[in-house]
């Protein structure tokens, strides 16, 4: 037999490498698929993290192949929506850069410079919606003078994607706790699509705890309510919760229910989207 050179060994190290890679590589896109919709149909979905939606350089890129498995097309538009960080030119661009190395196209329509003030046509033609954080009070109040929140129903009804993460979590619920005050956490009213209230960046400060679950015991946030932690992002089809899924293997969820002594808080399942 043939002793290998130096050299062929060498590919055959090289190749069994990116033969691993390439197996890895796949077996996360295979779990970061999200469960698949009623055949025929076009349900209303709502797809939102608590925080951290793109990868860091190093790591496999999950939440994004997961949004875009929602759409049902093979190159979705998805337009990204910013009025909660003062339609932030940075914030646009690193989505877009997050987004360039995925098959989609994307758009950002800015409600201080609207292209056209038939929101929910333009809305109906985009596959996914995709709202960044920021200040929720300011976004929810500018959205309601432009009747930008009927838009989004009607789109969201139609079965565009709605998406988002902090402030674009909270805004799909009927009420959140959000840090759009100066200094203090503080309930804030959402579009109301799903019933009840959420908290994201649950693990971010001790205080998103314990306000949450004080407004929750005292009435001043509905009853049941979600916290996301960071890396955390729950799936909704039509008003029921589908699956709560994270890229940390570490990241929890939880369901606060009022009581008659005060809340109640439990664990929820959470399907780790890597390998």
């Amino acid at each position: 037999m043939t002793e290998p050179t130096d050299i062929s060994r060498r590919a055959f190290v090289g190749g069994t490498a990116v033969a691993a890679a390439a197996a890895t590589i796949a077996t996360a896109a295979q779990g970061a698929a999200p469960p698949p919709a009623p055949a025929g149909q076009k349900v209303p979905t709502i797809f939102a993290s608590g925080g951290g939606f793109f990868p860091q350089a190093w790591e496999t890129s999950l939440m994004p192949e997961y949004l875009l498995g929602l759409s049902g097309s093979k190159r979705p538009k998805i337009c990204w929506l910013g009025p909660a960080s003062g339609e932030s030119a940075a914030n646009f661009e690193t989505f877009a850069r997050g987004m360039e190395t995925h098959p989609c196209e994307v758009r950002h329509f800015n409600i201080y410079q609207p292209e056209t003030l038939d929101f929910a046509n333009y809305l109906m033609g985009m596959d996914i919606v995709f709202v960044g954080g920021g200040s929720t009070r300011n976004m929810m109040t500018l959205w309601r003078d432009w009747g930008f929140d009927k838009a989004l129903k009607t789109a969201w009804e139609a079965g565009v994607v709605m998406s988002g993460g902090s402030a674009g979590l909270i805004c799909w619920f009927q009420s959140g706790l959000t840090d759009s005050f100066p200094k203090v956490l503080a309930p804030v009213g959402g579009l109301g699509f799903l019933p009840g209230s959420t908290n994201p960046h649950y693990n971010v400060r001790p205080d998103r705890i314990s306000q949450y679950r004080k407004f929750i015991a005292d009435g001043s946030i509905d009853s049941p309510g979600i916290a996301l932690e960071n890396d955390a992002a729950v799936l909704y089809r039509g008003t029921e919760m589908v699956e709560i899924v994270s890229t940390r293997k570490a990241a929890k969820a939880f369901r606060l229910t009022r009581t008659a002594t005060g809340f109640e808080e439990v664990p929820l399942p959470v399907r780790y989207l890597g390998v």
